[in-house]
């Protein structure tokens, strides 16, 4: 098994420094006392949080799941049980939605991290599936009604972002620490060839049921922030495809298997999705899924990628090339 550097399983240093740094400027996105531009990069950290957690298993990992809406959506109702029990505490929220979706993941993990290929994308797909029609059966949790959630006032609404800015840069360290560590070269490991891990001695089964509980909890936190924060949720709404399909698309954008990718992703295309809305009402899911497609057919590495190419659109091109082959 070919050895892998630093660099390769951080992607470049350069694209996180600036990552740093935008995060840092969008701590005063509140100060503009415009609730419409708060909402927006709220979401975006959001997005950012949940393309962090399937980065782990899907880019680091090399596990493709189609089905990490589910804790994202199991995050939300741990806020909401929790809010109607009387509770409003932002951190407890957080707390109980990582224990849960951990749980979760390791339960469901074992059975399923044992497929591989597609038959592991369609069987996560099935698992998400699953979980959202159980929710919206039990009576408890609201069914397909959903549950109404008591929000903070006007002056302390930007608690909100605060704690989404948080969780968002929690995961963005939480990979980079992960990234530089055993855990992270198990995974990429794991990524590169699994039986040649094997042989070197790192059991797939237990390293991959690590990376989903851990992408799990990345995207059940920011489940467990949203739900609050819209004060309002339903199956349809925490388990929606939009949060399925976007993390991954942002993931990719970005680039997959580093640590500024999921963020860069995340902050251009829901930016560029919320731009489509506004000038291109009813045909923005068009232009948006045509975006979709040029993203995988000329960045298969993602942008990150980009930053380390020496030779201007020669060297693009046959990256692009490689990368098909």
């Amino acid at each position: 098994m070919k050895r892998i550097g630093l660099g390769g399983i951080t992607g470049n240093p350069g694209a996180f420094a600036i990552v740093l740094g935008l995060m840092v400027l969008l701590l005063a996105v509140p100060l503009t006392h415009n609730g419409y531009v708060e909402t927006v990069f709220r979401n975006i950290l959001m997005y950012a949080a949940m393309a962090y957690g399937w980065n782990l298993i899907g880019g680091y990992t090399g596990y493709v799941s189609f089905g990490n809406v589910a804790f994202f959506g199991l995050g939300a109702y741990c806020s909401g049980v929790l809010a109607a029990h009387g509770v409003s505490n932002l951190f407890a929220y957080v707390a109980l939605a990582m224990v849960v979706c951990a749980v979760f993941a390791v339960i469901v993990g074992f059975p399923v991290l044992r497929l591989k290929g597609h038959y592991f994308g369609i069987a996560t797909l099935g698992v998400a599936l699953a979980v959202a029609d159980i929710i919206a059966n039990l009576d408890v949790l609201g069914g397909s009604s959903g549950l109404a959630m008591h929000q903070l006032d006007e002056a302390h609404f930007s608690t909100y972002y605060y704690a989404m800015w948080l969780v968002a840069l929690g995961s963005m360290l939480g990979t980079y620490f992960i990234a530089r560590s055993k855990l992270g070269y198990a995974f990429v490991a794991i990524r590169e060839n699994e039986d040649a891990a094997a042989v070197l001695g790192i059991a797939a089964t237990r390293y991959k049921i690590i990376a989903w509980a851990i992408s799990g909890m990345m995207a059940g936190s920011a489940g467990a922030i949203f739900a609050p924060a819209n004060g309002f949720i339903d199956p349809s709404i925490t388990f929606a495809v939009d949060s399925n399909v976007f993390p991954i698309v942002m993931t990719i954008l970005g680039g997959s298997g580093t640590v500024a990718g999921p963020f860069i992703g995340s902050l251009l295309l829901a930016g560029a999705n919320e731009l489509l809305q506004r000038f291109f009402v009813k045909a923005h899911t068009l232009f948006f899924g045509a975006m979709i497609v040029l993203i995988v057919l000329l960045l298969p590495r993602g942008l990150v990628w980009l930053f380390g190419l020496r030779g201007g659109v020669r060297a693009w091109i046959k990256s692009v090339q490689v990368y098909r082959a």
